[in-house]
């Protein structure tokens, strides 16, 4: 509990250097897919809330445009765990795909309800390294999980 409670906390961290080191990319949703594939549900709705206070809190959109990012992603998420088990490359990949594309979406619908100028071309640059960056992050992460958890079901 307590390795489970700071791989949490070391993940945030973390994924927030990363994210500002990526402006226009969400790295820390790899962390909601985690939590939607270990299939514990106080550890998913901790999860969600706070990636969706920590988005709407540093995002420079209205409220709501963070909600609706996470709400398509667990939503493809799920649609593809319909079709394909969660540990599979492929599933990885066209979720990956799925989730550059919804990136996109999201933006582009977000700045036309709040008159904010888009700049096309860096959106599809932003929406292609989403879709690049998730299956590399997310495995990475699923690996120092693994490693986390399986230490502490050892000591327990």
């Amino acid at each position: 509990m307590t390795l489970n409670i700071l791989w949490w906390l070391a993940f945030f961290v973390i994924g927030l250097a990363l994210q500002q080191a990526l402006p226009g990319t969400d790295v820390l949703v790899v962390g909601l897919f985690l939590a939607l594939q270990e299939r514990r549900p106080v550890q998913i709705a901790v999860v969600l809330v706070l990636l969706i206070l920590l988005q709407e809190g540093v995002g420079t959109l209205d409220f709501g445009a963070s909600v609706l990012w996470y709400f398509l992603a667990i939503v493809l998420f799920f649609a593809g765990r319909w079709m394909f088990e969660t540990e599979n490359w492929l599933f990885v990949l066209l979720l990956s795909g799925c989730l550059g594309a919804a990136h996109g979406a999201v933006i582009w619908l977000m700045t036309r309800l709040q008159y904010i100028p888009l700049e096309t071309a860096g959106l599809v640059d932003e929406s292609i390294l989403q879709a690049l960056l998730t299956p590399v992050l997310w495995q990475a992460c699923r690996l120092a999980r693994r490693w986390v958890v399986s230490h502490e079901n050892n000591t327990a």
